[in-house]
């Protein structure tokens, strides 16, 4: 088992749900192998991407909208209608991430065991309901208790959606795919704004004001995608009915270089050996340094745009276009990295993308060199995340310690988001030099990591395009 990172893509992912079983590993190696030529392979790929993606890209839009959405409805009368006051508001962001970070663990172990169609459904219907009943609350503890559960509810589905990945696609696709539905959080933000502008206009539609329908209807919203999600996702390429026999074949032919490695150790041993590797938390602190500045963007960029001097709504369309720019920007690179095989470089010049945003904003520039500035830190921050995730995860062998690696990774890096919630201050506006100048520090951490070796052609395979 290597012992450092591989800034390559060298083998295959996972195995089917369940134990390994090694006989089959060895019989698949022995048998004669499915040759479906360049053409073939691309649509097998690409069949497979729009069964798995759409859907998986959808629901987690819900919930990134769902966990951030606070930062819209501060604008559309949350703080006065429940007199909030001092740093209140900042301890109900913060105290999502607690049973956020310490749940995602065991939330990847417990997948093992459960089907993924109804787990990844299961955990979105848990907060939907949260989510929904958000909009109900009438004090700052209620809120409080109901952010907590949502940071419950909600910490099984994005660790388990890149362990979900991770069984389906070979390393050197697996970043891009990533990409492409870790970009709905991105795409989130524009959509999230867009229902905050519309739904704002429902302000005192049944004696509630604005923020109450913004986490009504988005939480209904959620709890019909999950419904849909339970029908049309499927587990695992073996019992995957929309694939031919020859078309399962191939793919578990896909897995086979690191299949073996799956099945070395215990359950108990895996799970040890993921909490003993030195990539998982070098690659933790490393997503933490773009983590953090995400959240603090997430839940504050309506107010900084607030503090502009736009009204409102105004404020709330504009994050639309900067995420919408981001959402292109992830995939854009996430493309490249998957072909170039190599993150390393991707991952420091996102980094250095999101540094010159920041330094704009705390200067004393005018609203609209600030504005491109917005532009910069929320592509460099977001587009960085898919490229360190996937890195982890391809440098991860065994099933099970892949699973938990990855979970550690997620759940040790979403702690910034306790340090992200309480760094934009109300005394600080409009400049908010303090919140910049710590998101400059985590976006400053150099990261150093070193390759392996690996045999790079041995896997240069062509990446289309969907």
């Amino acid at each position: 088992m290597p012992s450092s990172l591989s800034d390559t893509t060298s083998d295959k992912n996972g195995v089917a749900f369940g134990a390994t079983d090694v006989s089959k590993v060895q019989a698949t190696q022995d048998a004669a192998q499915v040759n479906l030529g360049p053409e073939r392979e691309r649509k097998l790929w690409r069949k497979v991407d729009f069964r798995l993606l759409p859907m998986i890209s959808v629901m987690f839009l819900f919930s990134f909208m769902d966990r951030g959405n606070i930062g819209n409805a501060k604008l559309e009368g949350l703080m006065t209608q429940l007199h909030l006051t001092g740093s209140q508001f900042n301890v109900a962001l913060s105290v999502f991430f607690i049973p956020y970070s310490l749940f995602e663990f065991p939330a990847n172990v417990i997948l093992q065991f459960v089907r993924p169609s109804r787990w990844l459904p299961g955990t979105m219907f848990a907060w939907g309901i949260t989510m929904t009943f958000m909009g109900l609350v009438k004090s700052y503890p209620q809120l409080v208790a109901m952010r907590f559960l949502l940071g419950v509810t909600e910490a099984g589905f994005y660790p388990g959606v890149v362990f979900y990945l991770s069984m389906w696609y070979p390393k050197y696709k697996l970043i891009y795919r990533i990409a492409l539905f870790t970009s709905a959080a991105a795409a989130g933000g524009a959509v999230s704004g867009l229902l905050a502008y519309a739904i704002g206009l429902m302000n005192n539609v049944g004696h509630l004001k604005g923020w109450s329908w913004i986490f009504i209807i988005q939480g209904l919203g959620t709890i019909v995608t999950c419904f849909v999600g339970a029908f049309v996702l499927v587990d695992y390429p073996d019992t995957a009915k929309f694939l031919s026999t020859e078309e399962k074949r191939f793919l578990e032919q896909q897995r086979t270089l690191d299949i073996e490695n799956d099945g070395v150790g215990t359950v108990t041993q895996q799970i040890l050996s993921a909490f003993a590797d030195w990539q998982v938390w070098a690659m933790a602190f490393l997503l933490l340094s773009f983590v953090a500045p995400v959240y603090g963007t997430t839940f504050f960029l309506p107010t900084i745009l607030d503090d502009f001097g736009y009204d409102v709504p105004i404020s709330q369309l504009l994050t639309v276009p900067v995420y919408m720019t981001t959402t292109i920007s992830m995939i854009t690179v996430a493309h490249f990295s998957d072909t170039m095989k190599i993150r390393f470089p991707w991952i420091i010049a996102s980094e250095l993308v999101g540094l010159a945003g920041y330094i704009i904003q705390i200067t004393d520039a005018s609203i609209g060199v600030k504005y491109f500035g917005t532009f910069l830190v929320v592509v460099g921050i977001y587009t960085g995340i898919p490229c360190t995730v996937g890195w982890l995860a391809n440098n991860l062998q065994g099933k099970y310690k892949r699973a938990v690696g990855g979970a550690l990774q997620v759940s040790t890096a979403n702690l910034g988001g306790i340090v992200a919630s309480n760094i934009f201050r109300t005394q600080d506006k409009p400049r908010f030099i303090l919140g910049f100048t710590i998101e400059i520090g985590f976006l400053s951490r150099i990261a150093h990591a070193r390759r392996d070796g690996i045999n790079e052609a041995k896997y240069a395979v062509d990446l289309y395009v969907i």
